[in-house]
């Protein structure tokens, strides 16, 4: 039986490659059409209390998952210079269609009396300008008086300050989020070198972005090394099994 087979391999050897070959370019043909997802996987069934309980959350609080936080540590930010930039940072990142809303210390403001109506409006403690040094200190001092923003936006122990973006949560389920996070990290870090100051990014946009970015270079790279693994096979087949 075996030898019935082998004879038939090598009579029709010619025939079988082309086939094999065709066969090989179909599979790939249709590989290269083939989409990576970009929404969560379930882990759990839907019916399960934990996951009831966290699509109550969302209904409740918003979608999830769309936060990237740009974090840096530093004990000259207050400086002309250097915050002038950061509010440069935070105006061209807001530039970037799918950022819809950026919290931040340039962006902070202190609830004060309106003595006209009595009643509480929201001010920008830091005016939306190039400033100078006296009105850089002039506005830190109010914004490092409210509590609200201690721990939230910095910690005055370590001296680390945070500015968050929040993504459009369309854009992060589609395979357009990759230029997104790539023109948020090319600006945060052209900030951080023209400072002298390490960049730290972080979040959930960023961590999945990272993550398939990397599946689909491994997934490219397996395919090419298969490809030529059967191009090297076809090649050495004749001295194999010559006529």
């Amino acid at each position: 039986m075996w030898q019935n087979i082998g004879q038939f391999v090598l009579k029709y050897r010619l025939p079988l490659l082309l086939i094999l070959i065709c066969l090989t370019s179909f599979m790939a043909y249709h590989a290269s059409k083939v989409e990576l997802g970009y929404e969560f996987v379930r882990a759990i069934p839907t019916d399960h209390p934990k996951y009831k309980a966290y699509q109550e959350f969302r209904k409740k609080f918003g979608e999830d998952g769309n936060l990237l936080v740009i974090g840096i540590q530093t004990d000259k930010l207050f400086e002309e210079k250097i915050f002038n930039d950061y509010i440069s940072l935070q105006g061209n990142l807001k530039k970037i269609a799918a950022v819809e809303d950026i919290i931040s210390i340039p962006s902070a403001v202190n609830l004060v009396k309106d003595s006209t109506t009595e009643k509480l409006k929201a001010e920008t403690i830091f005016p939306e300008k190039v400033l100078s040094r006296v009105e850089i200190d002039s506005a830190r001092k109010i914004f490092l008086s409210l509590p609200f923003y201690k721990e939230l936006l910095y910690n005055p122990e370590t001296n680390a300050w945070l500015m968050g973006l929040r993504i459009d949560k369309n854009v992060m389920n589609s395979k357009k989020r990759v230029g997104v996070v790539a023109s948020i990290a090319k600006l945060a870090n052209d900030f951080g070198k023209s400072n002298n100051v390490e960049i730290h990014l972080s979040g959930l946009p960023l961590i999945r972005t990272e993550m398939a970015t990397r599946v689909a270079n491994e997934m490219q790279w397996f395919l090419r090394h298969e490809l030529q693994m059967k191009c090297n096979g076809f090649c050495w087949l004749p001295w194999y099994f010559p006529p």
